[in-house]
């Protein structure tokens, strides 16, 4: 299969968040882990987490909340994974990027979670102001954590009960890598 790695474009906002709130409806359920810190209930993209991400992308790097974004398509135009960077909410952390990412249920396992990765580190490597990927992965998510590792990111530290989800606690492995 051939895919593509391109920057998201404005006019694909609509079947990008679609493409999300298809991730959230398998967010540990199914057998799957929990790959998104909330509630299994919710299967939609709030709007305005929605809104902060689309103004992200119409910033400068290293400006206040500013995003980059990239998809992995298919021949068709079909959006398989993606993969984001942006800022860390401290303004003295902008030499960091914080990394988000995913594939689509049907697109797993084929390697294209490690291009993407590959693909956002080349990209930071290219832009001075820039000299680590931050990771933040919810501990369960084994698959993740086994793939960010194979990826050159280190095992910083495990947050315990960081987050409580559908009131079960949840602890956050931080990993980093430096480029």
């Amino acid at each position: 299969m051939k895919a593509t790695i391109r920057p998201l474009e404005s006019n694909e906002y609509p079947a990008f968040f679609s493409y999300l709130n298809a991730q959230l409806e398998e967010n540990g359920k199914n057998g799957n882990p929990l790959f998104h810190p909330v509630s299994r209930a919710i299967n939609t993209f709030p709007q305005e987490k929605e809104a902060a991400f689309v103004s992200g992308l119409s910033k400068t790097v290293c400006q206040s909340g500013w995003r980059r974004a990239w998809v992995i398509c298919n021949e068709a135009g079909h959006i398989m994974g993606h993969v984001d960077l942006r800022a860390h909410s401290d303004y003295t952390i902008h030499h960091r990027a914080l990394l988000g990412m995913g594939v689509g249920m049907n697109y797993r396992r084929q390697g294209l979670g490690r291009e993407l990765l590959e693909f956002a580190c080349d990209w930071v490597r290219h832009h001075v102001e820039l000299e680590w990927i931050d990771i933040e992965v919810l501990a369960e998510n084994e698959p993740a954590v086994q793939l960010y590792r194979n990826a050159g990111f280190e095992w910083m530290c495990d947050i315990p009960d960081l987050y409580r989800i559908d009131d079960q606690p949840q602890t956050v492995t931080r990993m980093a890598r430096k480029l």
